[in-house]
């Protein structure tokens, strides 16, 4: 009995590698996405983050950035509301949606304050505008908000040697209206210490391919919602 609970166990836990195996695979290929490891200087920093302190381009920090970015035709979103609705529509799902995900349900549950346990809730996510200080999934806080992004600061007493910024933005091209592309761009940036021998969470490979399989399903299931290609 114990080796067919075994056997069974490996064999779900294989299927379950393969299947994300190929989900990260067939993403890469509808995601424009980019990496960078090492120090960012003030000509390489990430355009358009405004709430990254300028001490960080430098050398004595180590970052880690991931970028992901999807554009669609304006023409393919219902035209009866504007693109800032659209995307305010695009974090609350997502983040929705991230609030069920394994690593949000581990945070739930080492969630400590009211206000921690609240940001998981999913009336709560649903009637979030992102203003500057509201909490999300208990480590991110909004820093910076304006019409066509929203900067999350990232805080996790865990690995408090870390810091980071998650970033969600549009850009719009096109000057009338129905017409040019809307790109949808989400961005994760972590820093330490250059001197900080132990190891970001993104540092980690199978960590880091579980985040660009998080971000970049959200971003594609996001978009598809919107479009509504899948109803």
């Amino acid at each position: 009995m114990i080796r067919l609970i075994f056997t069974a166990t490996a064999i779900i836990t294989s299927s379950s590698a393969i299947y994300f195996y190929i989900c990260h695979e067939r993403l890469s290929k509808r995601i424009a996405h980019k990496s960078h490891l090492g120090t960012l200087s003030t000509a390489t920093k990430p355009p358009g983050i405004e709430s990254i302190p300028e001490t960080v381009f430098g050398d004595e920090y180590f970052t880690l950035y991931d970028y992901a970015l999807k554009s669609v035709p304006r023409a393919s979103l219902p035209g009866d509301e504007t693109t800032d609705m659209f995307f305010k529509r695009l974090v609350r799902r997502n983040m929705r949606a991230f609030s069920r995900f394994p690593q949000a349900l581990v945070l739930a549950m080492t969630s400590k304050t009211p206000e921690q346990k609240q940001s998981f809730k999913a009336g709560y996510l649903a009637a979030l505008d992102f203003e500057v200080g509201d909490l999300v999934c208990g480590v991110y806080r909004v820093v910076l908000r304006k019409r066509n992004r929203v900067e999350f600061e990232i805080t996790m007493e865990a690995v408090d040697f870390v810091q980071g910024r998650l970033v969600i933005s549009y850009e719009e091209s096109g000057s009338l209206e129905g017409e040019g592309e809307v790109v949808f761009c989400s961005e994760t940036v972590m820093w330490k210490r250059a001197d900080e021998v132990r190891k970001m969470p993104l540092e980690r490979p199978v960590l880091k391919w579980m985040h660009e399989t998080a971000a970049w399903w959200l971003l594609d299931s996001g978009i598809r919602c919107l479009t509504d290609l899948e109803g």
